[in-house]
């Protein structure tokens, strides 16, 4: 799919879409973890800190550039495009005192379910690290998403 036009790939998103609304949230967001896991790496592209200038789903899917930032908010437009919003998809960006990296990470259902921990892995929000400390909380207000 990555490597279609842009419109073309936008008509293959909306039809992944449409495949989660029939599953559960659970079902759901096993698929996107699987469907995301395979984009394209572009190290840089969106700033944690600055949400106003992340680009809408059309856009972010036009581009085709995927930090790994862009690839959660690629996740979270994935689920709350779907009758699945109800799920509460937020973005939670961590930092590991001990390695130092950053994690950005897809929530759901209050943490049930997180997503891009580890690469196609769903797992609970228990499973981060003691030294995972939250920086920042994006809800779907922030992201604009009503």
């Amino acid at each position: 799919m990555w490597k279609l036009k842009a419109s073309e790939r936008i008509t293959h998103w909306r039809e992944f879409r449409k495949q989660l609304e029939d599953l559960t949230l659970e079902q759901a967001v096993e698929l996107v973890a699987e469907f995301w896991q395979t984009c394209p790496f572009t190290p840089y592209y969106l700033e944690a800190g600055q949400p106003t200038e992340w680009p809408d789903p059309w856009t972010l899917l036009a581009d085709n550039y995927y930090c790994d930032l862009a690839k959660c908010l690629g996740i979270v437009y994935t689920v709350a495009l779907t009758k699945h919003i109800t799920a509460e998809p937020e973005i939670h960006i961590y930092r590991d005192s001990e390695t130092r990296l950053t994690y950005h990470l897809a929530v759901f259902d209050q943490g049930k379910y997180v997503i891009n921990l580890v690469d196609g892995e769903v797992v609970n929000i228990k499973s981060l690290n003691k030294t995972m400390q939250l920086q920042y909380r994006y809800t779907r207000k922030d992201l604009k998403i009503e």
